[in-house]
């Protein structure tokens, strides 16, 4: 067994992923002596942990891509020359990719060489010049951002599900919670019972684990009593805890028949869910996707005048530029446009 090219494996894609490696370490291939095949395994298996399992998907996915342009070609892909990935980046440009795509696969090229200890082909002038050179013609804006849900959106979508079934139940509950707490699609999807504590006030939300909480401090998130009963995210999760029962687990669980489920209920799962039921109400459903609940909260907060420290509190949003970024600019251009005085 070659441990320097030891893998980490996604359970659900079966998808081998490259992480650091023992030979970027300085290691060799052969196990020093006193130490096991497991040992090593486990220090691999720690040293993936680094990065978050969606990260080694896509750099899985990344990797395998520029294997097989360099395979197609007869060029070597491992290690990689400085003017082999150049040329890369370009071909894989003229396929109208967006800047972030090109970043990422300079990133999943970057990880495969220190996994295995060789020179990090990203890390030439050249290629850095490819790349600065590769965001000013593609743009680095987002090409499709996520349609936000407004309060309206949600009260549409809600009156097209019959609450009364499981699954109707379930999605209720998903899209409100989901919408007054402003969780990520996969801290929403991954939640657990145990993560919910009822307060007299609402609910309170441990999020185990997020994208900016990668060591798994815990962070908490409050979400209020609704005004209205058909809105209120709290009457809309006991209802759901009455078909699901309270067993310890995954908050929210898939259907098997139109019957509750044992298998793990997704973001993707989340994401699909959205557009059917914004379809079903007649809302655009093109953009609408995980994020639109989040995002939802976010433009409709600061349309109802609530501060930016407020709203990046409940987002959990690092830098308030971000925020101000994909979800205020939009709101602000739309406020201080003057084309509304020119009298058209």
């Amino acid at each position: 067994m070659n441990i320097a090219l030891v893998t980490a494996y996604d359970a659900t894609l079966a998808t081998a992923a490259p992480v650091p490696g023992l030979r970027s370490l300085g290691w060799s291939e052969s196990p020093p002596q006193g130490l096991s095949d497991l040992d090593l395994t486990r220090i691999t298996d720690a040293i993936a942990a680094g990065r978050a399992a969606s990260t080694r998907r896509t750099y899985a996915w990344q990797w395998g891509r520029f294997e097989r342009w360099c395979a197609g070609r007869g060029i070597t892909a491992m290690p990689a020359s400085p003017v082999t990935v150049c040329a890369y980046l370009a071909d894989f440009a003229a396929q109208d990719v967006a800047a972030g795509t090109i970043e990422c696969a300079c990133a999943a090229i970057a990880a495969a060489h220190e996994t295995e200890g060789e020179v990090n082909p990203i890390a030439d002038q050249s290629v850095k010049a490819v790349r600065r050179g590769l965001r000013r013609t593609l743009g680095t804006a987002p090409r499709r951002q996520s349609r936000p849900l407004s309060t309206d959106d949600i009260r549409r979508m809600l009156a097209n599900i019959d609450r009364a079934t499981a699954r109707g139940a379930r999605d209720a509950a998903l899209i409100l919670v989901g919408f007054a707490s402003a969780l990520r699609r996969s801290e929403l999807a991954g939640l657990e019972l145990a993560d919910i504590e009822p307060k007299p006030e609402g609910l309170l939300i441990r999020v185990r684990k997020s994208k900016t909480d990668p060591e798994a401090r815990g962070q908490l998130v409050g979400v209020a009593d609704g005004r209205h009963a058909e809105t209120d995210p709290v009457t809309a999760l006991d209802a759901w805890l009455a078909h699901r029962g309270t067993w310890p687990g995954q908050l929210f669980t898939g259907f098997h028949h139109d019957r509750i489920g044992s298998r793990p209920f997704t973001g993707s799962g989340l994401a699909r869910m959205l557009k059917e039921r914004a379809a079903a109400a007649g809302i655009p459903s093109e953009r609408v996707s995980g994020h639109s609940l989040r995002a939802g909260h976010a433009t409709t907060a600061a349309l109802a005048g609530v501060g930016l420290d407020r709203i990046a509190a409940q987002t959990r949003h690092t830098r308030i530029s971000t925020l101000v970024e994909h979800y205020i600019r939009p709101l602000e251009a739309m406020r201080v446009t003057s084309s509304r005085d020119l009298g058209l």
